[in-house]
């Protein structure tokens, strides 16, 4: 038996060795030929001073018959330069003997972290040069870069959540912050505004946002955008990530930590925010309650972009808005559990597509069932709605959680809503004009684009010319400007 094992074994090296002498070898050569590249000019997205940029990747190809030696793959500004690459897994700026075969592809991956040099911004460009045999070859790379203000966390918040404690990297602002237009402002973890401090943000801005960042306003803080209405939607401010590149535009959930994007908290009153985008967080904006009747949250030309959960979450609030559009949310637009609120002009559009929703766009309710099970109210004192819009993809785009022994004060004036209108099974009646008064159910308003956040009204629109006159004239101008004190549309935008 072991002798057939061993006649067995030299039969298969003997094929073995004479599969190895037929075999041609790979052998590489320095020789005169041309790559081909998939692009001639690699764009890197924007980036802020001293923070990385995403990866690109360059494809060469060789199109000869022969295995062929890439003499020198090396970037034109050498040692000195900011872009980085890696060639076929092997990365440095200067790489020699890279072998390529025959009719084959190799990949390069390129990066960035740039130096602004003291310039607001700077266009940086360099080139990948390929030399083989005599040819010499080059790709260019173009980035952009900006200077930026950069506010990192100095220390570490602790929330116990009963059976995990997570940690919070903050830091406190300066009393009385300014932020202007020279540069944006990017936040690592979270800003606080401390008690009886303020942050002003002035027309122009930009401010950005780390992934689980955000801004917190603490009990006294105050927190001012465009106060004094010098800007407007031509110019907005702009609250979102920090990831730049183009396919980030409309990225739900790429910051807000646990407290949301931007909370202003218990006890913080008179906070303002006017002419501003907010956009692409897990809450754009959560408010917690408030003893006082007076406002503690008034916003106007404001709109709240593709977020993950919410667009407005209001918890006991005080909150008078004006000309705002929120849109395309995962869970919910507006979501208030007690409180007032006085809504004019404004659009809720959800037509959100990353996931499936069972959820309206717009919910109220004056009660909540605690950890034991047990009813606990709120009330909602007043919660107006007049010349809006409410509608979406959902089978019912307004949700009221009504517990009777609570107040609940609502009433939607000459509004379009997308609304079951099976009196019989909920809480509500929509003949009842004590709660629904001109109101349009269940049509189609008609938007440009909604998908995209252009909530504009179509020629066809039903909700042209239908907004009554009183609420027209206490925001006599459009989001844009324009003027709506004759026949008004509904909606935050008049055709």
């Amino acid at each position: 038996m072991k002798k057939s094992l061993f006649k067995i074994s030299l039969l298969v090296l003997g094929l073995w060795l004479a599969l190895a002498s037929c075999r041609k070898e790979n052998n590489f050569n320095t020789v005169n030929a041309s790559l081909r590249f998939d692009n001639d000019t690699i764009f890197l997205d924007t980036v802020f001073t001293s923070i990385g940029s995403s990866t690109r990747i360059l494809k060469v190809f060789n199109p000869t018959d022969e295995n062929i030696y890439i003499n020198r793959v090396y970037l034109g500004r050498g040692q000195s330069s900011y872009f980085r690459m890696n060639v076929n897994g092997t990365s440095g700026k200067n790489l020699t003997d890279v072998e390529l075969p025959a009719n084959d592809s190799i990949y390069v991956f390129i990066e960035v972290t740039a130096d602004v040099l003291g310039a607001n911004s700077l266009l940086y460009t360099d080139s990948i040069i390929f030399e083989t045999g005599n040819v010499r070859q080059d790709v260019d790379l173009v980035t952009l870069a900006k200077d930026a203000y950069f506010h990192y966390p100095t220390d570490v918040l602790q929330v116990d959540l009963g059976n995990s404690v997570i940690e919070i990297p903050y830091s406190i602002l300066p009393p009385n912050e300014v932020w202007g237009a020279d540069k944006p402002h990017v936040i690592y973890g979270y800003v606080f505004v401390d008690s009886d401090n303020t942050l002003e943000i002035l027309p122009g801005a930009e401010i950005h946002f780390h992934s689980n960042s955000g801004l917190y306003v603490y009990e006294k803080g105050k927190l001012l955008i465009d106060k004094d209405e010098l800007g407007d939607m031509n110019n907005p401010i702009i609250i979102q990530g920090d990831r730049l590149e183009p396919w980030h535009e409309n990225v739900p959930g790429q910051w807000g930590g646990l407290f949301g994007g931007i909370y202003i908290s218990l006890g913080s009153e008179g906070n303002i925010i006017n002419n501003a985008i907010i956009k692409n967080s897990t809450i754009a904006i959560r408010t917690d309650s408030t003893s006082n009747p007076t406002t503690n949250l008034a916003l106007k030309n404001v709109q709240l972009l593709n977020n993950s959960r919410a667009g407005l979450y209001a918890g006991y609030s005080n909150i008078d808005a004006e000309n705002v559009i929120i849109s395309n949310s995962g869970i919910y637009l507006f979501y208030a559990l007690g409180g007032t609120y006085s809504f004019r002009h404004c659009t809720f559009g959800n037509y959100w597509t990353g996931s499936s929703r069972n959820t309206p766009a717009v919910a109220m309710t004056n009660f909540f069932e605690d950890a034991f099970g047990n009813i606990k109210t709120r009330d909602v004192n007043k919660a107006y709605f007049g010349n809006c819009i409410v509608y979406g993809t959902s089978f019912n785009e307004v949700g009221l959680g009504i517990e009777a022994s609570a107040t609940f004060n609502y009433l939607f004036k000459n509004s379009l809503l997308k609304i079951d209108d099976d009196p019989d099974s909920k809480h509500y009646d929509i003949n009842d004009p004590t709660y629904f008064d001109g109101c349009l159910f269940n049509s189609d308003p008609a938007f440009i684009n909604p998908q995209n956040n252009d909530f504009a009204l179509d020629s066809i629109s039903p909700a042209l010319n239908i907004g009554n006159m009183n609420d027209a004239l206490l925001v006599p101008f459009d989001i844009f400007g324009t003027s709506r004190t004759v026949n008004p549309d509904l909606g935050a935008i008049e055709r």
